[in-house]
């Protein structure tokens, strides 16, 4: 009799855990596919243009905030700007 009710209890523990690690995935799940939704992107705010991955932790991004272009370096130090920058005009084919 005292080993129906361990092995009750080993059982219910289990599917209580999976139970809690099932919610836990479902809420990463729904998290990471809303995510980009949370802050739409409008004319006139800062935008990533463009992103350079150097390794796993390191990247060279530029960014754009109205008319002015940035290049800033992100890493595990931080980000810091590497230099202001002017856009290339667009040349449009007159052929």
């Amino acid at each position: 009799m005292g080993d129906t009710s361990f092995a009750m209890m080993m059982a219910q523990s289990i599917g209580a855990l999976a139970l809690v690690l099932a919610i836990f995935a479902g809420l990463v799940w729904l998290m990471r596919r809303f995510q980009d939704q949370v802050v739409p992107n409008k004319e006139g705010q800062m935008q990533i243009m463009q992103r350079l991955h150097i390794d796993s932790k390191n990247s060279v991004v530029e960014i754009r905030h109205g008319k002015q272009h940035y290049l800033l370096g992100v890493g595990i130090q931080g980000v810091q700007k590497i230099a202001d920058i002017t856009p290339e005009p667009e040349h449009q084919n007159d052929a």
